[in-house]
């Protein structure tokens, strides 16, 4: 029940970063400059040192970890600048590719939201203690991650209604993995490998999508501050947790 709640509320929490995305349009250079930095400041101060944690706890080599965070930040490279060569009019198809992208990428976004509702109901499992340490560092990351699927839906020109359904789609994954967590067995490799894959994604968002996108979107110095906040924001819930811990 207490997984319950708390995925719950980090459901709502994520939904209700979308939505304050969304109607900021007039400030869309800030929001996807917020999204990059909370992007590569998860990927880098949160989902790297937790695979690397559970690789010692497990013996596992981190070589493998940083393989998949290269090959996750490349598959998507390829998948997105790859069919330019097919075609004499590159600035159409990359508009059009980048849209599906857009799409892949937030599902990513949902998928690693689903993980952190397994991890939840995991830690509950374990004891009550540790449940609630894990539920809130994953519940003061949703907020970031509400705002970046908003981000990159948006940054990708999706519909209104995808963006609305894929916001939906990530805000209810955390219910859907505690949920799921009785039935499944992640062994310890697997999820040091996938913490590495969704770092390189979205180290590859952040870094190549979303701040040349807010640049674009906008020239203000301050852009620059809303991205060091979007990481600072992550970099603030790994310290609140470590003195939790």
């Amino acid at each position: 029940m207490q997984g319950l709640l708390v995925t719950g509320l980090a459901g709502a929490i994520t939904f209700g970063g979308g939505l304050l995305a969304l109607r900021t349009d007039v400030h869309r250079g800030a929001v996807y400059a917020f999204c990059a930095g909370a992007l590569i400041g998860t990927a880098l101060l949160a989902l790297i040192p937790e695979a690397l944690e559970l690789a010692a706890a497990g013996g596992h080599d981190a070589h493998a970890l940083f393989l998949f965070t290269v090959v996750g930040f490349f598959v998507f490279y390829v998948f997105e600048n790859l069919p330019h060569r097919e075609t004499s009019h590159p600035d159409v198809l990359h508009h059009h590719h980048g849209h599906s992208t857009g799409l892949w990428a937030a599902a990513g976004l949902a998928l690693h939201s689903f993980i952190d509702g397994v991890a939840i109901g995991e830690a509950f499992d374990a004891n009550t203690g540790l449940g609630w340490t894990v539920a809130m560092g994953i519940t003061l990351h949703k907020f970031a991650d509400g705002v970046s699927v908003a981000g990159v839906m948006q940054g990708t020109h999706q519909s209104h209604r995808a963006t609305m359904g894929m916001l939906l789609f990530a805000a209810i994954a955390p219910l859907a993995g505690v949920l799921a967590a009785p039935s499944l067995s992640i062994s310890l490799e697997v999820q040091v490998l996938l913490l590495g894959w969704f770092a390189g994604v979205f180290l590859y968002l952040g870094a190549t999508s979303l701040l040349p996108a807010a640049h674009e979107a906008g020239g203000s110095r301050w852009l620059i501050a809303f991205a060091i906040s979007g990481a600072a924001l992550v970099y603030g819930a790994q310290i609140l947790i470590g003195h939790i811990d």
